[in-house]
């Protein structure tokens, strides 16, 4: 059964990172459209009964949303529930770090895709690299550990920067993950794209650092690496070298109420109403058409959302 469940609580974001969505952002669905905090709860109480141990929250940018907090609270009191985390750009988590850890949230994620202001500038259009560090200190100072941060590698604009992001973790005894980047909803001439694989990276990597492999059992899909004399950790989502559909756990739940068992499903499920033994009787249903399926890699192109924001990356 699923055993991770990511629960987009908003489409909306106050960045437009170039791989998330189209510079002039997204159509933002209205409030009614939107799931409400109650609504979303009860989806993911039929989620864990139905043995779910892992739920994330996400956006996207899920800390933009009035009563975060409150629902993070309501989440964490849920009986059965092994970890509740987050991710998020981390650009508001000076303002709310240490509320989300006396709430009940375990640990965060933290979007970062340069330390350079410029790039950062760049990739995100609208961010301010100087927030995001403050957030990232934020999230140490209150104890949301382990802090993980997510990097989208981009040919030609941020992967000169590989050892600078492993620098940079083993400074503050944190983990980076690099992320190959994935033609979301692309077609066939997207798709075929170049991406920094896992081999490039852990080459450049090896440059200076020894890598050795984690032995913490994850639900995620990322493989993971402790540097070697050091707390630091590294870890590959690599979605197009090395594709991890074989042993994916996840399904997801969409802003508007849309159960997904896949990123780039097709198909969505309207749980939005249904009394909690539909909801359950939904998941196991796609459960068993995800098993079918025997999918051995992800295909980006007409997937049942535009934009990663609306589904929560």
């Amino acid at each position: 059964m699923f055993k991770y469940l990511r629960v987009s609580v908003t489409d909306r974001c106050n960045y437009r990172c170039v791989y998330c969505m189209p510079e002039d952002g997204v159509r933002k669905q209205s409030h009614d459209d939107i799931m409400r905090y109650e609504e979303i709860l009860v989806v993911i109480k039929a989620a864990v009964e139905s043995g779910i141990e892992q739920v994330r929250i996400t956006g996207g940018e899920p800390l933009v949303r009035n009563g975060i907090v409150e629902f993070i609270a309501d989440v964490a009191k849920l009986p059965g529930l092994k970890d509740l985390t987050l991710t998020t750009n981390g650009a508001l988590l000076p303002k709310y770090a240490m509320a989300l850890k006396k709430a009940g949230l375990n640990r965060v994620n933290i979007s970062l895709d340069s330390l350079n202001p410029k790039t950062f500038a760049e990739i995100t259009r609208v961010g301010d690299l100087s927030a995001v560090i403050a957030g990232i200190n934020a999230a140490i100072e209150a104890g949301l550990n382990p802090i993980k941060l997510n990097t989208v590698l981009i040919p030609r604009v941020n992967d000169s920067e590989i050892m600078d992001f492993v620098d940079f973790a083993v400074d503050k005894q944190i983990a980076v993950r690099f992320i190959e980047r994935m033609p979301f909803n692309a077609d066939e001439r997207l798709a075929a794209d170049p991406y920094v694989s896992q081999a490039q990276v852990m080459a450049v990597i090896a440059q200076k650092y020894q890598l050795e492999k984690s032995t913490d059992e994850s639900l995620g899909p990322s493989n993971d690496y402790l540097v070697t004399g050091s707390r630091a950790g590294v870890g590959f989502i690599s979605s197009r070298s090395q594709p991890f559909c074989q042993r994916c756990a996840r399904i997801r739940l969409t802003s508007s109420g849309y159960l997904l068992p896949c990123l780039d499903s097709k198909v969505g499920v309207e749980v939005r109403g249904l009394t909690p033994d539909k909801v359950k009787e939904t998941i196991k249903q796609l459960f068993n058409e995800k098993s079918s399926w025997q999918k051995q890699y992800a295909c980006y192109a007409s997937t049942f959302e535009s934009s990663l924001s609306k589904i929560g990356g």
